[in-house]
């Protein structure tokens, strides 16, 4: 039990996905016991394995528990009356996303009354910061030394036409998220969605998560986002101030 309680903290506590032979090293576990151990966790979802990669990484049965305990701490029901508001305010689906690692991962959303919306799986994730409104956020809260290196890693691939690949570019666009205080994709990540999307932080300033707004591009376009940007970083400062109380 100790041993497999050490790898987790391990993986929980790295920049990045980590190999075998790193986790055999810090954990001082013989490489036998690990192999077992690391087998086991990884049937019962507490641990990933990237056989491309030959690395290990936290499984989403943590995100899973964690909606358990955020549900029975009431955090939930907070978080979604903010949701909540962003739909009444500007009509358009509410989402609630955080960081996992190397990907971005929905939350919690709650939808839009029209006709046609967006919808999205609760636990979904997004390995492309750069496309998208809530991994754009994230970036611009990344110290440059630490931006390199994500990048680097992850890539700006062309997710579709309109995504942002040039990295001096992306350098530019986030200077102005930072000035503000919001970020939009427009068809960067899907083709006909249109994402606007502010940071919420918690007492000490660290980014926690991000609150925004998601709908068909037919409705949203960039003279429309100024305003719905305003709503988003009303609702997030608000949040924001409640985290932070905690």
């Amino acid at each position: 039990m100790a041993r497999g309680l050490k790898i987790l903290e391990i993986l929980a506590g790295a920049d990045a996905e980590l190999p075998f032979s790193s986790l055999k090293q810090e954990s001082k576990i013989p490489a036998p016991s690990l192999w077992r151990l690391l087998h086991v966790l990884r049937d019962n979802g507490y641990v990933i394995y990237d056989p491309e990669r030959h690395t290990y990484r936290l499984g989403y049965k943590f995100l899973y528990m964690g909606n358990i305990l955020l549900d029975r701490m009431g955090s939930r029901s907070e978080a979604r009356n903010h949701l909540r508001k962003l739909v009444g305010l500007t009509g358009e689906t509410a989402e609630f996303s955080g960081r996992l690692r190397d990907e971005l991962v929905l939350l919690d959303q709650e939808e839009s009354p029209q006709a046609v919306r967006l919808f999205s799986r609760i636990g979904s994730t997004y390995p492309y910061f750069h496309a998208t409104a809530p991994g754009k956020v994230y970036l611009a809260q990344m110290p440059a030394e630490k931006l390199e290196s994500v990048i680097e890693r992850i890539g700006l691939p062309s997710i579709t036409e309109f995504t942002v690949t040039d990295f001096d570019a992306l350098e530019k666009e986030l200077r102005k998220i930072r000035a503000q205080g919001y970020a939009i994709d427009n068809q960067e990540m899907r083709l006909e969605v249109f994402r606007v999307a502010a940071p919420v932080f918690d007492g000490s300033g660290r980014i926690v998560g991000c609150l925004g707004v998601a709908g068909p591009s037919f409705r949203l376009d960039r003279d429309k986002a100024k305003s719905m940007a305003r709503d988003v970083k009303t609702v997030a400062g608000e949040l924001t101030r409640e985290v932070s109380q905690r």
